[in-house]
């Protein structure tokens, strides 16, 4: 397994464009975020100086979702490459078990995840502190259980769409797939909205987006989100197991 993940690791880095690529999703995820922060007197009417100190890491926690949906794209067409270069006839003939091949891809991704997403949460969680300190406003303390859960809850997202993305382009053996599997389960909520009361208390609950809402501590007592941390970390699981163990299923039938 090892010598299989060093072999992902060493495609993903080989070309220059994934390096670039990486920089640009945590500068951009950066600059998105000091802009939603540095503007809500325009997009919310409100004064930064008015918000909590919860809110502004809050407001400039948003890069961390393109950030995701940038991961999600970079994580399918660095797969999908396999199959479209018909590079993956190579990986199979060094790795013929193709679970163990699927699972050194899904954990090489997990790992880069992790790291990245660690990374620049830690730079958003920084600059907070500097938009915080140049409004002469409290800092931000993780010392404080409501911003430690919020920030633990954030550090899932990029990780866990990563990692259906991962299966999703796999399954679909397409980048197409991939990208658009994981954005589809990540707008749903969203969708859901429109939909009566009855609907929603039974599918939101269900979702993804819902179980990291809940970890973070960004849902009310009454939304329909809401569920125990036991839950929530169930819920995430459930969809990787599934969907991995779909994708492994295909792709061991698969002839390609």
């Amino acid at each position: 397994m090892r010598n299989i993940m060093e072999a992902e690791f060493k495609k993903i880095f080989f070309l220059r464009f994934s390096k670039v690529y990486l920089l640009f999703t945590i500068g951009i995820s950066l600059l998105i975020g000091f802009i939603f922060t540095v503007t809500t007197n325009v997009t919310q009417g409100v004064a930064i100086t008015d918000l909590s100190v919860m809110e502004v890491v809050s407001a400039n926690m948003l890069g961390v979702d393109l950030a995701s949906i940038l991961l999600i794209i970079f994580t399918a067409l660095t797969i999908s490459r396999e199959f479209t270069a018909e590079t993956i006839y190579t990986s199979l003939a060094a790795v013929p078990n193709r679970k163990r091949l699927f699972l050194g891809k899904y954990i090489t991704f997990l790992l880069l995840s992790i790291v990245v997403s660690i990374l620049m949460v830690a730079l958003i969680y920084l600059t907070s502190q500097i938009i915080l300190m140049a409004n002469n406003m409290s800092l931000a303390s993780l010392a404080e259980a409501d911003i430690r859960q919020f920030v633990f809850g954030v550090l899932l997202m990029p990780v866990f769409y990563c990692l259906l993305s991962v299966a999703a382009t796999i399954l679909f053996k397409s980048s197409g797939g991939g990208i658009t599997f994981p954005i589809v389960i990540l707008a749903i909520p969203a969708l859901l909205n429109m939909f009566p009361d009855t609907i929603q208390k039974v599918l939101l609950p269900l979702l993804p987006q819902s179980a990291i809402h809940s970890l973070s501590g960004t849902v009310g007592a009454e939304s329909f989100e809401t569920s125990g941390v036991f839950i929530s970390i169930s819920i995430l699981l459930l969809w990787l197991v599934i969907t991995s163990v779909i994708a492994i299923l295909s792709f061991q039938k698969r002839d390609f």
